[in-house]
């Protein structure tokens, strides 16, 4: 602290400027002057003092601080990234590219990788609050909406869409509808819908081919109808058909050849003589 020049002096105030001055000299009122500068100086010093002392006290608070909130409530979400935000009563999500500030009052934040679909890939998405169901298919990014999840199937998230070539079909069945839906090919990333599986357990199935000569019988399962398709052509199976045996051969009648035919609903009976290709009908 500086030291003062001159010895204190009881330091006389006037209350009012017009205040009578007859009773100080002039030689007191310097004297005054004099204390009131070294008394306010010795304050403003120590004033100043105390302000370096709290702005770098300031300072090394901030850079503690300032990380650490940086650390625990900003998080910067990339291009292909969520983040799920779990507050006190509800679940947010906040798709990137972007730079958050997680609010005061939440219960979990975490990033999660946004999953990338192939052109033959799909997969099933689920909302765990409603239990709807849904088919997201590639090529695409899954962004998910909040409280859904992802439904594996073998421990993967992606499955594998059919491809079905031009003797190819594939029947697929709705578990809350019971209805058959079929497919036929040529047609790519063929995928069955959210609630739908497979009717045949190998999946997709040829078509049977059948030459001149041959035919095949088909019975509908849910009519009961039989009927016949005759060759050359490829035969698909409708939503609820199933084949009666193997494609069979025809009979061929020549000069040589007839043959004896049945009707099964009638029981009559007829000799063809005729040169032709015989068939074995439903009947």
């Amino acid at each position: 602290h500086p030291e003062p020049t001159q010895p204190r002096v009881p330091l006389v105030i006037q209350s009012h400027p017009s205040s009578d001055l007859r009773g100080v000299t002039p030689k007191e009122r310097r004297n005054n002057l004099a204390n009131m500068q070294a008394l306010y100086g010795t304050g403003l010093a120590s004033l100043g003092q105390h302000f370096h002392v709290f702005f770098w006290l300031f300072c090394a608070v901030g850079c503690v601080v300032l990380p650490l909130w940086a650390v625990f409530r900003v998080r910067l979400v990339g291009k292909d990234e969520q983040l799920v935000v779990d507050g006190l009563t509800e679940q947010n999500i906040i798709n990137g590219p972007k730079i958050v500030s997680l609010p005061l009052l939440i219960k979990s934040s975490k990033k999660r990788k946004v999953l990338s679909l192939g052109p033959i890939e799909y997969c099933v998405v689920k909302n765990i609050l409603s239990g709807e169901k849904r088919v997201e298919t590639g090529p695409k990014l899954v962004w998910l909406l909040p409280y859904d999840v992802i439904k594996k199937e073998a421990n993967q998230e992606k499955r594998s869409a059919i491809s079905l070539k031009a003797n190819e079909y594939v029947r697929f069945v709705d578990n809350l509808s019971g209805i058959v839906r079929t497919v036929v090919g040529e047609k790519g990333c063929v995928v069955p819908g959210a609630h739908e599986e497979y009717v045949d357990f190998c999946g997709k199935k040829k078509a049977i081919d059948l030459q001149v000569f041959e035919y095949v019988k088909i019975q509908d399962k849910q009519t009961g109808r039989v009927r016949t398709e005759h060759g050359e052509k490829l035969v698909f199976l409708g939503p609820y058909e199933e084949y009666l045996g193997g494609k069979q051969t025809a009979i061929e009648v020549d000069d040589e050849t007839a043959v004896l035919v049945r009707n099964k609903r009638s029981g009559q009976q007829h000799l063809v003589t005729e040169k032709k290709t015989v068939h074995t009908s439903c009947r």
